[in-house]
């Protein structure tokens, strides 16, 4: 099979999480942004970025299996403990060997935010881009010992990770609410995030469905970019995840408004389920309606639909992942998939 298949899509987006969750998540999958738009208007689609100029010719596209049209796995964590309660647990040697399984299957992190932006240019031929999210801001994902970053921490174990491991870079996409990690000190972990090359999202500020009216939708995503701006001057969240999947009625307001002096502008918005996003090269990529996969070490974590199951059906075949050309600038993938190409990018396609 060489694409998503739909059975996929719709037994996913039923099996995903809590009832309540996963029915907001398949009404955002499925219905378009309104046309309605906030008194600041989203930013347009991005441009595409070459982050990375190769010093010589690409390989042969054949030779690494080049299909920059693929699926992106966009795994979604949220507390890392040593006791595993919910199915939104795990525990740091289940992380871990998330990290090694990646790195061996030949992952590559990336942002939601390069994602967005089709910043991609920098994943090395062969390799296929992930995504690390992490929703709540827990303190299992940052803690200190002492002055230092805790390494049985999410960043920690990610930033060691990189060191054994030069070619899988320490970089995952972090949502935030307020008092990020229980730390008391937004500032010192905001600072510490932006500095150590992870990305900085909103996830707003009372962790809060958005089912709410307009002022409050903006109310809540703006205090939470004005609480990143304070601790990083010139820093702003550019992607958010949405609390239990739910959007808001205007859907736009996910994407861009304004509270009080704060304006925020999303480029990408993430659901909370079921199934791997599309190329953002792909006709059917949709910023405004991400879909990640839960990574948990509950019952196993081998439940349907969950990131072993779906890095396994990757494994096999079933679902075909994006692999990178390393040839920047251009979208490569088999003359086969001609047809998924968004029409706006024909003019950067090597099929082969």
């Amino acid at each position: 099979m060489d694409h998503l298949d739909s059975r996929f899509t719709r037994r996913a987006l039923l099996t995903a999480g809590l009832a309540a969750a996963a029915a907001a998540c398949s009404s955002a999958t499925r219905r378009p942004v309104s046309s309605r738009t906030p008194s600041i208007n989203p930013s347009p689609p991005a441009t595409p970025t070459t982050s990375a100029t190769p010093t010589s010719p690409p390989p042969d596209p054949a030779s690494v299996k080049a299909n920059e049209l693929g699926v992106i796995p966009v795994l979604m964590h949220h507390r890392l403990v040593d006791k595993v309660d919910s199915e939104y647990d795990m525990t740091p040697a289940w992380f871990r060997a998330e990290l090694e399984r990646l790195l061996k299957e030949r992952y590559y992190p990336v942002t939601t935010l390069q994602v967005a932006r089709r910043d991609l240019g920098h994943v090395p031929a062969g390799r296929a881009p992930v995504v690390l999210t992490f929703d709540d801001s827990s303190r299992g994902q940052l803690h200190y010992d002492g002055s230092s970053i805790a390494k049985d921490s999410a960043v920690g174990m990610l930033l060691d990770f990189a060191r054994e491991h030069p070619e899988f870079p320490a970089v995952a996409s972090f949502y935030l609410n307020k008092d990020p990690f229980a730390i008391g000190d937004p500032h010192r972990v905001v600072a510490d995030l932006a500095k150590h090359g992870m990305e900085v999202g909103n996830h707003t500020y009372d962790h809060v469905p958005l089912r709410l009216s307009a002022a409050k939708v903006q109310e809540q995503l703006g205090k939470l970019a004005a609480m990143v701006g304070a601790a990083v001057p010139g820093l702003q969240p550019r992607t958010m995840a949405l609390p239990l999947g739910v959007e808001p009625s205007l859907p736009a307001l996910a994407r861009a408004g304004r509270w009080r002096q704060t304006t925020y502008r999303n480029e990408a918005v993430l659901l909370v389920g079921a199934e791997p996003a599309h190329s953002p090269w792909h006709k059917s990529w949709n910023p405004a309606g991400v879909p990640r996969i839960r990574s948990s070490s509950y019952g196993g974590g081998t439940g349907e639909f969950l990131s072993t199951w779906w890095l396994d059906q990757i494994k096999s075949g079933a679902v075909t992942r994006y692999v990178s050309a390393g040839n920047p600038g251009h979208v490569t993938f088999p003359k086969k998939y001609a047809d998924r190409l968004a029409p706006a990018y024909r003019g950067m396609a090597v099929a082969y």
